[in-house]
């Protein structure tokens, strides 16, 4: 059974899936913090890190940082309940695999772990050597804005709220992706 660490400061997300997460063949380790988690990293064996990003004492950016320089080379997918382009931007150069807002199902986060150990049991994820990352980088802020104008209905200035930039940064982007 793969061993996954959520990161959360969410006491009730993180029964949810101490619960949902057996069902599907995982074991669960739990943290409120980024500190929890490297305390967790340090003396157990972990498969794949779930980080929320904004969190007290040490946030989920935080934790990937402390984790690439420590050497701590784990699959982190990181979650969110705040569409920022730029945080996925920053915690995918720095060894995030993956990107999901909240709120999800357990099933999506079913999903995108088996998404990511495939990754790595291919070797498709090495996060430096022979790994295109603009292109990854690229594609995962397609697809946040895709999200975000789908979530607004169609209206840039709200799109651009949800994703936490301006609305003429919205547009370059819109522009470069051919959205």
């Amino acid at each position: 059974m793969p061993d996954i660490l959520i990161v959360d400061d969410e006491p009730r997300l993180l029964r949810v899936l101490r619960m949902g997460l057996p069902e599907h063949g995982f074991n669960v380790l739990t943290a409120s913090n980024g500190q929890e988690a490297l305390k967790i990293l340090f003396d157990q064996h972990v498969d794949v890190v779930v980080t929320d990003v904004r969190m007290p004492v040490m946030d989920g950016v935080e934790l990937i940082y402390e984790m690439e320089r420590l050497g701590i080379k784990l699959p982190v997918i990181v979650t969110t309940a705040h569409a920022e382009v730029d945080t996925a931007v920053k915690t995918l150069k720095h060894g995030a695999c993956d990107y999901m807002r909240k709120p999800f199902s357990v099933d999506e986060l079913v999903q995108a772990v088996k998404n990511v150990m495939q990754k790595v049991s291919t070797d498709q994820v090495p996060a430096t050597d022979g790994f295109d990352l603009q292109s990854q980088l690229d594609t995962k802020e397609k697809e946040a804005i895709q999200k975000a104008l789908k979530a607004a209905h169609g209206v840039k200035a709200e799109a651009a709220r949800l994703l936490g930039i301006s609305e003429r940064n919205l547009w370059y982007k819109l522009k470069k992706y051919g959205v």
